[in-house]
């Protein structure tokens, strides 16, 4: 995760690509298209701060989790977020898979008081 988001802060859209897991939904979709838009969307915004929260080992279908909480701006507005994110191997390493996120003013409380298991459904 830190590598994604450090990636992010970089501007390292093909890295970005790389670790996507192959059933990722943008992986169906053109390389080049998806490099172009991780590459616009990092440009836009600023990346202060990254804080992993929780981790949880790959489950028994060999999903694992992580939840952080990205300082992210975008043209000096707060476009922080809380993020459970889903990692599954493909046999060279971990790849993104999917992630539930939310904005910390929709959260009861402070985001980094949040586990794995208080993350809202």
């Amino acid at each position: 995760m830190r590598s994604r988001y450090a990636a992010f802060a970089q501007r390292e859209a093909a890295y970005l690509w790389k670790t996507l897991h192959p059933d990722h939904p943008d992986r169906a979709r053109p390389q080049e298209e998806v490099i172009r838009e991780l590459r616009d969307f990092a440009r836009a915004h600023q990346y202060p701060k990254l804080v992993v929260m929780d981790r949880r080992p790959p489950d028994a279908q060999g999903v694992a989790q992580v939840l952080f909480f990205a300082k992210v701006f975008e043209k000096g507005k707060e476009r922080s977020f809380v993020e459970r994110s889903f990692f599954r191997h493909d046999g060279t390493g971990w790849r993104y898979h999917s992630g539930d996120a939310r904005s910390p003013r929709d959260l009861a409380v402070p985001p980094e008081s949040l586990t794995l298991e208080t993350f809202p459904k």
